[in-house]
């Protein structure tokens, strides 16, 4: 995963199956959100979009999407059509570059639309697909989870892939339904990379003659700047009145913000603001929330001395005030979980029904310190001088690692750092550059540390993608290194114990294809997390899109339309954020 996408902070209850449907396998809701009934759009104005980003200076990245590192994925967005689009407000997905999806027993056919076309007039085929999927084989796709292969259809719009077995409609939607998973791979450009190593196509920089089936085509970049021209062969060209899209680069969070209070800026994709910057912007600039299902929170070395203790980790739990950690870090835009697992705020309830009360909240609202002391006393700890130590008189303490920059999460941190060494857990902060940051996780060189314990986007709406993501966590290969094998637990309803395995049962999610059958697994596994804490989940972000009507026409503030993540690369595309020539 590239930086870009996981700097959240500068990186997701759902209708019955999550697809907008009733929970049938036969496909989507047709609904391609544009404006293809022969109908003219409004007249195109010499206007030019202006939005930044501090991904990194434009010369020194690239828009091959497969290659994470260095991939501008802002400017990604505009230039490459997505398959669906997921809009949380409604919690159902619309077709884009899709006309339709379907599942039938072990295949799963994908339909592109008529009129999508490369930027220089060719169709998008199944054989652009069936070469990006094939590459995506290489990288581990999250699709290649389910599928076994992929083939051309009847027809060159038809994609079908042959599933290992019967699936789970959701997981195949999710796996292709994310803000980030774009259609990109013009098969003269990739076509070579077919026969080679994975490491060939993760190095391909794209960046000259850039084939675009976006709203938007590369022009130029230079150090300062990507300019963007306005697509002609786009289907929904109709929709996009105005001429020129430029996404600036800025150093940082506060130049990103300046921009849009003073006016230079008419949209920016994500940027935090606290209330002060927020209540500060002019009347004109309008915030959109969405729920990131991606948050803050603790992720613990479990082959630690002292944090492979189930018993320390709950403490810690325990001692957290998390409300108050939400509100010093940030409470217009921080939600804390009502229960401590892996399963998003919005959906909680949902999916764990009547039984939530069973699960322990670890107090999110207080700070539980009689009971941490009593869990430690029990794991055979003991306080001197103020400070918890094991038998041998080793404190339990840790180099805290939080990533740089990022300042929401630096001020979360400093909280969480206050309230453990004011119980006598002895935690001094570590702040990294984004790469060491992840280096040392992916290395296992770490106690506990911030982490995101949500992978974030579309796909966390189902608890089987972050209930198994805190267990692998693939973002760092697994360094937290999480035991999943079988363990014994007390039983939810307090009656005895229970045996789970729960890698094993949550990937058997993947060949039920009801909620039902799903929910009493996901309850299980959802346990096992509120027990063993492979993360404590801190709180969860409400992502901050701007968009500016200084110079455009936007939607009013209760518009569903505006539930599309990022809706400052949606609406151009829906023809609800147009020029307005004054």
């Amino acid at each position: 995963m590239g930086v870009s996408a996981l700097a959240g902070c500068s990186d997701n209850s759902a209708s019955d199956d999550g697809s907008g449907n009733d929970g049938s396998d036969d496909g989507g809701s047709g609904d391609d959100s544009g404006s293809d009934d022969g109908s003219s759009g409004p007249e195109v104005r010499e206007t030019t979009m202006v939005s930044a980003t501090n991904n990194g200076v434009p010369t020194n990245m690239h828009l091959n999407p497969i290659a994470t590192q260095n991939y501008d994925d802002i400017v990604g967005a505009h230039v490459f059509e997505r398959f669906v689009a997921y809009n949380f407000e409604t919690q159902e997905f619309e077709m884009a570059g899709l006309e339709d999806w379907s599942v039938d027993g072990e295949t799963f056919t994908l339909t592109i639309r008529e009129d999508l076309n490369w930027e220089n007039g060719e169709p998008v085929t199944a054989r652009d697909l069936v070469t990006q999927f094939r590459l995506e084989k290489k990288t581990s796709g999250a699709i290649w989870d389910f599928a076994e292969s992929v083939e051309e259809g009847d027809d060159e719009k038809t994609v079908v892939f042959q599933l290992a077995e019967e699936t789970n409609p959701r997981l195949l939607r999710f796996a292709i339904g994310s803000q980030s998973d774009r259609i990109y791979a013009y098969h003269p450009v990739y076509e070579e990379f077919l026969d080679q190593e994975a490491s060939a196509v993760q190095q391909f920089e794209w960046e000259d003659d850039v084939v675009a089936n976006g709203s938007f085509s590369l022009e130029s970049k230079s150090e300062q700047a990507w300019t963007l021209a306005r697509n002609e062969e786009y289907y929904n060209a109709d929709n996009v009145n105005f001429t020129e899209l430029q996404v600036l680069q800025r150093a940082d969070n506060t130049a990103l913000q300046q921009g849009m209070r003073g006016g230079e800026l008419d949209a920016m994709s994500s940027m935090f603001a606290p209330p002060n910057i927020a209540n500060s912007m002019p009347d004109q600039v309008q915030e959109i929330n969405t729920p990131a299902k991606w948050g803050y929170g603790i992720v613990f070395n479990h082959e630690h001395e002292h944090f492979g203790d189930q018993n320390v980790r709950q403490a810690i739990a325990h001692v957290l005030n998390r409300e108050l950690i939400a509100q010093n870090a940030g409470p217009r835009t921080k939600a804390v979980p009502e229960v401590a697992t892996a399963i998003a705020v919005d959906d909680q309830e949902r999916w764990l029904g009547d039984q939530i009360d069973q699960y322990e909240t670890y107090g999110p609202g207080t700070a539980q310190t009689d009971t941490a002391a009593e869990l430690l006393r029990d794991a055979g700890y003991s306080k001197s001088d103020g400070v918890w130590e094991d038998g041998e008189g080793d404190s339990i303490s840790a180099q805290f690692a939080t990533p740089s920059g990022w300042t929401d999460w630096t001020t979360a941190t400093d909280t969480v750092a206050d309230q453990l060494n004011s119980f006598g857990i002895e935690v001094e902060i570590d702040s990294k550059p984004i790469g060491d940051f992840y280096g040392d996780y992916i290395e296992g060189n770490f106690g506990m540390g911030a982490f995101y314990w949500l992978p974030g986007g579309a796909r966390s709406s189902f608890p089987f993608y972050p209930l198994r993501w805190e267990m692998l966590c693939p973002d760092i290969d697994g360094g937290h290194g999480f035991p999943t094998g079988e363990k014994t637990l007390p039983a939810i309803d307090g009656s005895g114990e229970m045996t789970i395995s729960p890698l094993e049962e949550i990937k058997e999610i993947t060949s039920m294809t009801s909620d039902e059958e799903a929910t009493e697994v996901i309850r299980r596994v959802a346990w096992h997390h509120n027990q063993t804490l492979p993360f404590i989940p801190v709180t969860e972000k409400q992502e901050q899109t701007w968009i500016s009507g200084q110079k455009f026409n936007t939607p009013e503030s209760d518009a569903q339309v505006l539930g599309v993540k990022w809706a400052s690369q949606w609406l151009p595309r829906v023809g609800e954020f147009t020029a307005a020539g004054n």
